[in-house]
Formats: C-alpha cells, sequence, structure tokens
C-alpha cells in the first residue's frame, strides 16, 4: 500500500486507525464540494443533523456518546444551528430536535449523504456491506471503551480535569418498537465518523499523557517517523493544514530535540528526519497503537478482521477512483 500525499509505502499495512483515517480524508476531499455547494456548513453540523434526523431528538451528552465528540465541540457546534433555527430544545439539557428548516436540511443532507455512499459503494455485495456497518458498529462501541479507559489514566495523571461526561459505549436511543433507531445500513460513512472520532481521541490522550505532545504535534511525529526524510513540502500536502501551523509545530518539536532540519540539495529544499530521541518517542507511541488496535480486536476473529481490513482498502480505492473521476468531469 502507497500513500499518495507522502508518495512513501505504508510501513505498517496492518495498522486500521491509520487506514481508516486515510479513508475519511479521502471521503471528505471528494464530497466536501458538493457539500459546501449545497448546505454550507461544516462536517460536523452536517453529522449532528443527521444524527438528530435519523434519531428523532437527542440530548447533546448522547450525542457525545453516539458521534465520539468532544463535548466542548458538540456545545460549540449546536449554537450556529440554533441560532438559525433548525433545532431547538427546552433547556440546556433537554433533547434536540429538529425545527421545520431542519428537517428540510436534514433530507437535503441524507439525499446527498445516500448518493455518495452509493458511489463509494457501487459493485459492492450488499451482504458484505451489511457485515462491514456490524463490524463497524461493534468496533465503534470496543473503540469507545478504550477512550473511557484512556481518559481514566489520563485524569489520574493529571491530564484532564475530571472524568465526567459521555465516555461510551455509545447507545442509540430505541423507537416506537423498541430497536434503535440509527442510520440505515446503506449510509456507512455517518457510522465511520464516530469510530475514527474515537480512535483520534484515543491516541491524543495518550500521546499527552505518555509523551507531553499534543495531538497535532503527535501526527507530525509520527509521519516524520514514518517517511523519514520527509520533504517539508510533502508533510504540508499530507496534514491538510495551514502552513504557518505545520512550521510552529516542526519549530517545536525542532526545540524539543524530536526532529531535526536538513537541506540535502537546494537551498530551499527542507526535509525532516528523527533524532535519536525523536526516534524512541515514535518507537513508543508505535507501540501504543499497536497495543490499542490489538485490544480493538479483542472481540473480533482474524476472518472478520481480514475481511474488514480489505474493505477498508477497497473503499480507499474507490473513494480516490471518484476524486479523479471528479476532476476529469471539471
Amino acid at each position: 500500500m502507497v500513500d499518495e500525499a507522502t508518495n512513501a509505502p505504508m510501513q505498517d499495512e496492518g495498522l486500521l486507525g491509520m487506514r481508516l483515517m486515510l479513508l475519511m480524508r479521502v471521503i471528505r476531499e471528494g464530497g466536501l464540494p458538493i457539500f459546501e455547494r449545497e448546505i454550507g456548513y461544516k462536517e460536523i453540523h452536517r453529522h449532528l443533523l443527521l444524527l438528530l434526523g435519523f434519531s428523532g431528538g437527542l440530548a447533546s451528552q448522547d450525542i457525545v456518546a453516539i458521534a465520539g465528540y468532544e463535548k466542548a465541540q458538540v456545545s460549540r457546534a449546536i449554537k450556529p444551528l440554533e441560532r438559525d433555527g433548525l433545532v431547538e430544545r427546552e433547556k440546556l439539557r433537554s433533547r434536540l430536535t429538529l425545527l421545520p428548516p431542519g428537517k428540510l436540511l436534514f433530507e437535503r443532507i441524507r439525499a446527498i449523504a445516500r448518493a455518495r455512499d452509493g458511489l463509494l459503494t457501487a459493485g459492492i455485495d450488499p451482504h458484505e456491506l451489511q457485515r462491514f456497518g456490524v463490524l463497524t458498529d461493534e468496533l465503534a462501541q470496543q473503540a469507545a471503551r478504550i477512550y473511557g479507559q484512556e481518559r481514566c489514566l489520563s485524569a489520574e495523571a493529571g491530564i484532564i480535569s475530571a472524568v465526567g461526561g459521555a465516555s461510551g459505549p455509545p447507545v442509540w436511543p430505541s423507537g416506537p418498537d423498541g430497536k434503535p433507531v440509527e442510520p440505515p445500513a446503506d449510509l456507512i460513512t455517518p457510522k465511520l465518523v464516530g469510530l475514527v472520532a474515537y480512535l483520534k481521541r484515543s491516541a491524543m490522550l495518550a500521546c499527552q499523557r505518555t509523551h507531553g505532545l499534543s495531538n497535532f504535534q503527535g501526527q507530525v511525529l509520527s509521519l516524520i517517523g514514518l517517511y523519514s526524510p520527509l520533504p517539508m513540502a510533502r508533510l504540508i500536502t499530507a496534514m491538510g493544514r495551514d502552513k504557518s501551523q505545520i512550521g510552529r509545530t516542526v519549530s517545536a518539536l525542532e526545540e524539543a530535540g524530536l526532529i531535526h532540519r536538513l537541506r540535502p540539495t537546494r537551498r530551499r529544499d527542507i526535509v525532516l528526519q528523527l533524532t535519536d530521541p525523536g526516534a524512541a518517542v515514535f518507537r513508543a507511541m508505535y507501540d501504543e497503537t499497536v497495543r490499542r488496535e490489538a485490544d480493538l480486536w479483542i472481540a473480533e476473529n482474524e476472518t472478520d478482521r481480514m475481511f474488514y481490513q480489505d474493505m477498508v482498502d477497497r473503499l480507499i480505492a474507490r473513494a480516490r477512483a471518484l476524486i479523479e473521476e471528479g476532476k476529469s468531469a471539471a
């Protein structure tokens, strides 16, 4: 497998978290233009409207548990939706429900999401898709449990102030028939969003607790470790962030003695490499990721694991093909 953002081989094809984050990145890249043109809100706003539309209403703590977002993220995202008359609640901790304009926007978002997921999964057997969806739900449950354990460890270490707030496992509300009200099986992207969010939140807390690095610093250090020596220009492309933010993060890692910059050819060419202390931190982070992934798969068998990873790879290939098709059409 090759990561096209860096044009370098993946050094461990078994890390599901890395593949899932790549999948979500290429899904977003392909769908962002149409969502921005037709809807206009950020991804978290669209996701919240989907969750509220499918469920019929959720309290903010339920959204935190189901979607894997931080409580502060959800609180910030709710405000513009309330301001624009899309959602309402009787009081702060009451259920959020969609108002008529919100219901209309939900229908538009659902139609676009269904069309995008239909293109993404074209040619995949419906039984395989159903199995993939079930496994995604099960992995999200386990990822939420792992995140809850990490919150406890981080609270004990003083990284976070308390262990309050929903930390999983995610539970959808029940409908009149007693069955959970959740996105239909043919919409896989909302399921993936929650799983990836929990994986990222666990990694973020572990990185802070064990190495004193922010989540973004840990991501940058990991990319440099995986693809060393890594040109600065490729790091900026791979991270998809502002050049100045990358520059500040690289400087901070350099000042901490974890990386150094080289100019092997022309004066403006900069490549990044780990120092010996940086390599030790990277190896420890990698080993921690492997342990978390082993915990993630603890309830699944090897056949399910191989099937799931193969499906993720197929979806990545299809999402990339859709991006190229969109460029050709443009």
